[in-house]
């Protein structure tokens, strides 16, 4: 599984455009499923999850995954907030979460 470099601080839409000219430019290469370390995002929109989720579908569509490993807080209860907590790999319920 290829590692790519980390998330940024700022998962949002001011970084959008700029982080999705560098990840189109990486799927050329993707010739294995991608982990994406999730542990610095402190700021995460839905222009962000969806980039991630688009992504995700690119990676699909050549038979590969994408899993964001050690994802923050702010990510995850974005990706759950938004019905993607798919794509975090230890999808774990917070102590003390219904399930």
């Amino acid at each position: 599984m290829k590692t790519l470099t980390p998330l940024p601080a700022e998962l949002d839409i001011y970084h959008a455009a700029e982080l999705r000219s560098h990840w189109l430019a990486l799927l050329d290469e993707a010739a294995a499923d991608c982990r994406l370390d999730g542990a610095a995002v402190d700021q995460v929109d839905g222009a962000g999850v969806q980039l991630l989720l688009a992504l995700s579908r690119c990676l699909e569509l050549r038979q590969r995954r994408l899993l964001v490993t050690d994802p923050s807080a702010p990510l995850r209860a974005a990706c759950e907030a938004l019905g993607v907590a798919h794509l975090l790999a230890s999808a774990t319920p917070a102590p003390g979460a219904q399930t």
